[in-house]
């Protein structure tokens, strides 16, 4: 039976371009990639590649990528940044307003309900709505209306939604392993406490004048506090239903707006993957366990007893 491979891509803001180093060694390994779920970046890198942009396109638009692009009034105040901008740059990267049926792998976009505080995984309808709504983080991006309902980054309630792609093998009755990829904050221990990079020109006017602005500690404390939040959200996950493999990358220092800092993140990623590689190509290569063995292994660890034979 040919084994299905999904992957679960997490957000983090610019930290989630290290998603693009994890593709090129899954390319490289030749593991094959069969539906994808994101939450945030890892949502946005996630619908570009369901759309088969390849990994060295996906490498393209991320150099591309800064601020400058992006950085707008938002006129609805319910963002310090208008998503107008960056609207424009993810459809010329889909080329064009594609919906989830006409992409060439299964896909779906993890976001959160800012009324109902319930998770909304969006598969159906334009990608490019979708892809707004996964990536707006409160604060820094405005909600956006899907379907009459206020939509906000899914990393609010699901950071690395592995759970949402083995709902998507069960629903195709499919056996499928699941790759997760969590591209992990870390900060200063102190807030204010900012790790320097090596930017020049335009770029770093801008993030000058982001660092020194009246707005620079509120977002430092709303980021630090959704890492918070991901972290226990990604533990209790892992003990209920734990994805095949994670691969956790390392970032220090990238925070979330640091776009400049592709090179940073694709390393990483990469490094990450090349760690786990062995890993990954027993995967490929080994059917996955059953239902009941997924719910036995999940059980015996909340217990803390060995599944090893």
């Amino acid at each position: 039976m040919t084994v299905q491979i999904g992957l679960a891509l997490s957000g983090g803001g610019a930290k989630g371009l290290a998603h693009i180093g994890v593709l090129k060694v899954l390319e490289e390994a030749q593991i094959p990639v069969h539906m994808l779920a994101g939450t945030s970046m890892g949502g946005i890198v996630a619908a570009l590649y369901a759309a088969g942009r390849s990994v060295a396109e996906l490498e393209q638009i991320a150099r591309s990528l800064r601020l400058l692009d992006i950085v707008q009034r938002d006129r609805s105040y319910t963002g310090l940044i208008g998503n107008g901008k960056i609207a424009k740059r993810l459809r010329e990267a889909l080329g064009g307003d594609p919906t989830f049926d006409r992409l060439k792998l299964p896909l779906a976009l993890v976001t959160a309900d800012l009324e109902t505080g319930e998770e909304v995984v969006i598969r159906e309808g334009p990608v490019l709505e979708a892809m707004l709504a996964t990536m707006a983080v409160p604060i820094i991006f405005p909600p956006v209306n899907w379907r009459g309902r206020l939509l906000v980054d899914g990393g609010l309630l699901n950071q690395v939604p592995f759970d949402v792609v083995r709902q998507m093998g069960d629903q195709t009755g499919k056996p499928v392993r699941v790759i997760a990829a969590h591209a992990l904050p870390a900060f200063p221990d102190k807030l204010g406490d900012r790790t320097s990079c090596d930017r020049h020109g335009p770029e770093s006017t801008i993030h000058l004048l982001i660092r020194r602005s009246r707005w620079a500690p509120m977002i430092e404390v709303a980021e630090r506090s959704y890492n918070i939040i991901h972290r226990k959200q990604v533990e209790q996950l892992m003990q209920r239903s734990p994805p095949d493999l994670m691969i956790e990358i390392a970032l220090r220092g990238v925070g979330l707006l640091d776009l400049d800092q592709v090179d940073v993140c694709l390393e990483a990623g990469e490094r990450a993957a090349r760690q786990r590689l062995p890993e990954l190509i027993e995967l490929r290569d080994t059917p996955p366990p059953g239902r009941l063995a997924r719910w036995w292994h999940a059980m015996t660890g909340k217990l803390g007893i060995t599944n090893d034979n």
